[in-house]
């Protein structure tokens, strides 16, 4: 054997070599390119589920918030028929109070009336029975 054949040998030995690995290389490359392949399908399904549920979650959120204004507007109107009625119970108080007052007044008036008529009523019956005996005694 020459050194040139023991060369090409070398050569030949070492391109073989070269071959096996690259393709070696070549079958974990489409190992890996496949499973970045998976991962994207899988992300990609996921990321759709995400987004599907972040979409009725706003939806949800946006009902509560319709709902939470809804609230807040009965709310509102609650207190001011609460306050409408407070009103209406103090114009009452003030009514009774003003009735009452004239009761009293009434009463007053009708007790001065009472004793103004009894005593005229009792003159009037000394006057009479007066009367009557100075008429029975002239006779």
């Amino acid at each position: 054997m020459t050194p040139n054949e023991v060369f090409f040998g070398l050569i030949t030995a070492a391109v073989i070599a070269f071959v096996i690995f690259a393709i070696m290389l070549m079958v974990r490359l489409f190992d890996a390119i496949n499973a970045t392949k998976q991962f994207y399908d899988t992300a990609e399904m996921a990321l759709k589920e995400a987004v599907g549920q972040m979409s009725q979650n706003l939806k949800s959120l946006r009902n509560i918030t319709d709902d939470v204004g809804m609230v807040t507007d009965n709310i509102r109107a609650f207190s001011g028929s609460i306050r409408d009625v407070g009103e209406g119970v103090g114009q009452l108080a003030k009514n009774v109070r003003e009735v009452g007052d004239l009761i009293q007044d009434l009463k007053t008036e009708t007790a001065a009336s009472m004793c103004g008529l009894r005593a005229g009523l009792r003159t009037g019956f000394d006057v009479f029975l007066k009367s009557l005996f100075r008429v029975g005694a002239a006779k």
